[in-house]
């Protein structure tokens, strides 16, 4: 399974790596795209050699993950972003943590859903905002935050092949 990561200047670190970690442990294949080719974090970590969005097709892919962080503040503007988070909310799977869940929410693909996300950044989305540490609802992944990202990771991986696979994960890393 082809899983693509979003990120820009500013995303949240943990909220990329943790999951990335774990798909990759999972035996499935992450690739973390971004507008260039590097990306600076909320804490300046600097991740390279990254896919560019514009040289990949991302109907390709089978689910999005939008880590968070400060760059949801740009990502809410960016067309091309919004553009690929719906295709995802509308046809496949989207996993979003921390603030970008309330992407989602702005654009109404929370309506209806139990969803979580970084809770000072809840709004009225029209769905049922539980502040779990990761939730799914349909085709919707949610996680709370930077203190979530592992729970994030597993629920994903439960997501694709149920809680047996995240019970073996769990164990092989100590957990």
């Amino acid at each position: 399974m082809n899983i693509l990561f979003i990120i820009n200047d500013g995303f949240e670190e943990i909220e990329t790596t943790a999951p990335y970690d774990i798909l990759k442990r999972a035996g499935l294949n992450p690739t973390i795209a971004s507008n260039k080719t590097k990306a600076i974090g909320a804490h300046g970590l600097e991740l390279s050699n990254l896919s560019k969005i514009d040289e990949i097709n991302y109907k390709d892919f089978d689910m999005l993950i939008l880590p968070g962080g400060p760059q949801w503040k740009n990502n809410i503007n960016d067309n091309k972003y919004i553009e690929i988070m719906s295709y995802f909310a509308e046809n496949k799977v989207v996993a979003a943590v921390c603030a970008s869940p309330t992407l989602l929410g702005a654009n109404g693909y929370l309506k209806g859903k139990t969803y979580t996300c970084f809770p000072p950044m809840n709004a009225d989305f029209g769905g049922n905002f539980t502040g779990s540490a990761a939730e799914t609802s349909g085709n919707i992944i949610t996680g709370r935050g930077a203190g979530s990202s592992l729970e994030f990771g597993f629920e994903i991986v439960r997501y694709i092949f149920g809680p047996e696979k995240v019970s073996s994960l769990k164990q092989s890393m100590f957990f």
